[in-house]
């Protein structure tokens, strides 16, 4: 499937808070240009599957993908695989390394890596790609190997994809659009997060921004995600003002030459852009 900018719906999350809510939410990205989401931070009772569904027919917007716990997806899989097909979704990403890998050594990551591959063999006979979301913990090096690698090099790339965040990949000391080269094919989707220090009370930190307020190499992340064939590029950030921050984004990405990443709004009919 072609390359195409979308959002996660983490930033977005206190405008999903009931079904109600989703429609009008929905309307307001499109409008935007979001063409496409990854679901998260969004609750799976039948109400809001229903909320999700009408409102992604109503306004053009697919739901690509979704963020789930290993716990739910591993738990709940004859359900989250209903939830996928009705949503016409063929693609999940484990959100987070459970807490006991977190904490454990090598031998924790291998048994999650034999785990997760079992998991992702489930889901992909059932039409379903699984991917793991790393955070930057997943860097810490056993020995001559980060954690991120060992987990890749005990799956297998039919099973488990990864679901590559610009933000936490630099957080973790290496370069996203690096990595997404050197993956070749291995990324699935990519969470679209710049990257800024920040001072807080004595100290400068980091801290995720909208697109082109930060310092990372966009162009060469976007460039290296379509020659790779990565599907869904996600918006997403933490942000006390997520639909004015996103509208940001959005603009950052058609100002660079992408506007044929995301949906044409009126205002972009006739411009040219970036043909990858």
């Amino acid at each position: 499937m072609p390359t195409r900018i979308g959002l996660q719906t983490f930033t977005i999350r206190r405008h999903l808070k009931s079904p109600g809510a989703i429609d009008g939410a929905f309307a307001k990205i499109a409008a935007m240009g979001i063409q496409a989401i990854e679901l998260a931070y969004v609750k799976l009772g039948q109400e809001y599957i229903e909320a999700l569904q009408q409102a992604g027919q109503r306004h053009d917007i697919a739901i690509d993908s979704t963020q789930l716990t290993f716990r739910f997806l591993d738990r709940e899989r004859e359900r989250v695989a209903k939830i996928h097909e009705r949503l016409d979704c063929r693609h999940t990403a484990v959100s987070v390394l459970p807490w006991k890998v977190i904490r454990g050594g090598r031998d924790h990551m291998l048994a999650f890596a034999e785990a997760v591959e079992a998991l992702g063999k489930w889901y992909r006979e059932r039409g379903i790609q699984l991917s793991f979301h790393h955070h930057d913990y997943e860097f810490r090096r056993y020995g001559e190997t980060t954690g991120l690698e060992v987990l890749l090099q005990n799956t297998s790339s039919e099973n488990v994809g990864l679901e590559l965040d610009t933000y936490w990949t630099q957080r973790g000391g290496r370069s996203p659009q690096d990595a997404i080269r050197d993956l070749d094919g291995r990324v699935k989707v990519v969470h679209l997060r710049d990257y800024t220090i920040r001072p807080r009370y004595f100290e400068l930190l980091p801290s995720d921004t909208e697109l082109g307020a930060g310092n990372l190499d966009l162009t060469r992340i976007v460039d290296a995600c379509c020659d790779k064939q990565v599907h869904l590029l996600a918006i997403e950030q933490n942000t006390r003002t997520p639909l004015q921050s996103v509208q940001r984004s959005v603009e950052h990405l058609r100002a660079l030459g992408y506007s044929n990443l995301l949906r044409p709004t009126a205002p972009e009919a006739g411009h040219d852009t970036r043909q990858l």
